[in-house]
């Protein structure tokens, strides 16, 4: 589990108390460590690491491993790095963990928030952050809400020289596309990659009970299959109403395989009343800063689940690894798809500056501010490596900032109860599987041939054959089996269910509200309407007509954009800094 810490400068003089933290760590004369984290500390000779978070492995490796690569290790945690001429901070893999600093370089947070409170002073809204969620659900650069507060960039480290001027460096100590293959490895790299699997995942099981996230995909089943050949003591769960696949299905898969399994109803009139609004608050306000109205309930699972487990083991970014991604929704927006499928830069621009997620805002506030986004996300894709495939380049953004922002929000405010383990982030088994035709980025993009996309489901396939011949043989919600993924004479099994879930699509509405959303924000719509009419930045007028239009049948990205454009006025109005938007400002608590 994980608390937030701040990193101060005491050469910066502020008349603030640094009180409430239960551990004050002296790093250099004048940088001091305030957390209430549980941490641990080792050193040898003058490298001392201390360890925020869940770190997976001995102290040894830790010792012996060069400072670059400790973010390689596995787990997620912070490490803190004091050397003789420096203090250097990492978040691991992925930066799955934020860092976040002070344009001035006086503070160093896991928290927003935290910078705030023990860094009073007026903080400028930074519209160019709303515009990059309201277009691709996530900040797309460095940004944060407020002008003076960066982001630190993917797999980098901020360092503090030890000298009188306190030097700061920013360092990248890996660039994700150097792991990439223009020869992706063929042959039988499956039997390999399935192997590492299985064995890498014995190191990411506790030996005391646990929990998994098991739902009707290929994730979850994958580690429940391998916790099963490891003879594993573990219970699993999932979360929705009761009839959707995402419960139906590990339901019966459990009762078959005499595991236990427990489901949570997000729909119940309690949960609505009492649970979803304050989950909701807590999930947009912490770590990255999500879309805490869309994703409530993974807030309130983890704090269930928590009441029994210290560990929950979660196959997050597993289909992302292997499966090319094919379709716009919360994690690929549309306004990403064209960046990357529309060649034409002015085209790209048009799509940009008309997209209809934009309309919920006051667009004379921003007119400056989008034209030079537009000019900086043009500059962006012109920069990407050009000996890369399209696919490559795509997915250069997906995991640099994809992953740690959409995957890394869920995983930050969880760990703030229990430890997140996911083993399919695993910097030596992602390294290899990169190097394969079974990696994600060695498919074709954004392919719809299901022939095709079920080449990323055929590692997972592999596993299972390996690790439970009855899971192998269990339907999932995909409308078929394991074992039809790696069995030619199984293939329509395949096809079938994919044209008929089209099909289904076509003639029938989508139901919305499987995890208790609209019903949720329905359930508090007076509660929030005020934050509506109190924004300067945000069209009153569409907003409100988005709240009382809103059902279950809700198209899916007009919910989504209604629902983060809510997420983003609750942090707007969550301090006193409201009082001061007539001039543009922000101010701190």
């Amino acid at each position: 589990m994980i608390d937030d810490f701040i990193i101060r400068n005491q050469l910066e003089k502020t008349d603030v108390i640094f009180d409430n933290f239960k551990s004050r760590i002296e790093l250099s004369k004048d940088l001091i460590l305030y957390t209430n984290s549980v941490y641990s500390k080792c050193q040898k000779n003058d490298t001392q690491i201390i360890i925020i978070g869940d770190y997976i492995g001995d102290q040894e490796t830790l010792l012996n491993s060069k400072s670059e690569d400790i973010p390689k290790l596995r787990g997620n945690f912070y490490a803190i790095v004091s050397q003789n001429k420096s203090v250097t901070l990492y978040s691991s893999f992925f930066s799955i963990l934020p860092i976040y600093y002070k344009v001035d370089q006086s503070i160093v947070s896991s928290s927003i928030n935290l910078i705030r409170k023990y860094s009073p002073q007026k903080y400028r809204l930074d519209k160019k952050f709303i515009l990059e969620n309201l277009l691709f659900n996530y900040g797309f650069f460095d940004r944060t809400l407020y002008q003076e507060i960066k982001l630190l960039p993917c797999h980098s480290s901020i360092q503090f020289a030890k000298n009188k001027q306190h030097d700061v460096l920013i360092n990248k100590h890996l660039r994700i596309d150097e792991l990439f293959s223009s020869s992706p490895r063929k042959g039988k790299t499956a039997n390999e990659l399935s192997d590492m699997f299985i064995e890498t995942t014995q190191h990411y099981f506790p030996e005391e009970p646990f929990d998994i996230a098991f739902t009707s995909g290929f994730d979850g089943r994958t580690l429940v299959s391998c916790a099963m050949y490891h003879d594993k003591k573990f219970a699993t769960f999932s979360f929705g109403r009761e009839e959707i696949d995402d419960v139906r299905v590990p339901k019966t898969n459990a009762k078959q395989l005499n595991i236990p399994y427990q489901s949570y109803d997000i729909s119940s009139e309690k949960y609505l009343e009492n649970e979803y609004y304050n989950n909701a608050h807590e999930y947009s306000t912490n770590g990255y800063m999500g879309n805490g109205f869309l994703q409530a309930h993974y807030i309130y699972s983890t704090k269930k689940i928590s009441e029994r487990s210290k560990y929950m083991l979660s196959g997050y970014v597993g289909s992302e690894l292997f499966r090319a991604l094919h379709a716009t929704g919360t994690v690929t927006s549309v306004a990403l798809k064209n960046l990357f499928t529309i060649s034409d830069e002015n085209t790209i621009r048009t799509k940009l500056k008309t997209s209809i997620a934009l309309n919920v805002l006051n667009k004379k506030e921003f007119v400056n501010e989008l034209n030079e986004l537009v000019e900086e996300i043009l500059a962006y894709k012109r920069n990407l490596s050009q000996k890369n495939t399209l696919n490559q380049q795509f997915y250069t953004f997906v995991f640099e900032e994809t992953v740690r922002k959409f995957f890394g929000q869920k995983i930050t405010t969880q760990q703030r109860y229990i430890n997140v383990r996911t083993p399919f982030l695993d910097y030596q088994f992602v390294k290899t599987l990169l190097q394969t035709k079974y990696a994600g980025t060695n498919n074709d993009f954004f392919t719809q041939n299901p022939l095709k996309r079920t080449k990323g489901q055929y590692i997972y396939s592999d596993i299972i054959r390996k690790t439970n011949a009855v899971i192998y043989r269990q339907m999932t919600g995909k409308g078929y089996r394991p074992i039809d993924v790696r069995n030619m004479f199984y293939m329509i099994n395949i096809v079938y269910p994919f044209f008929k879930k089209r099909f289904v699509k076509k003639v029938k509405k989508t139901y919305m509200d499987n995890f208790g959303i609209v019903t949720g924000v329905l359930k508090h719509k007076e509660k929030l309407r005020p934050y509506i009419t109190k924004s300067i930045y945000f069209d009153h007028k569409k907003l409100n007509q988005m709240l009382d239009a809103l059902t279950v049948y809700s198209p899916e990205k007009e919910r989504d954009t209604l629902l983060l454009s809510l997420s983003i006025l609750k942090n707007i109005d969550s301090t006193p800094e409201k009082k001061q938007q007539v001039n543009k400002m922000v101010g701190s608590t």
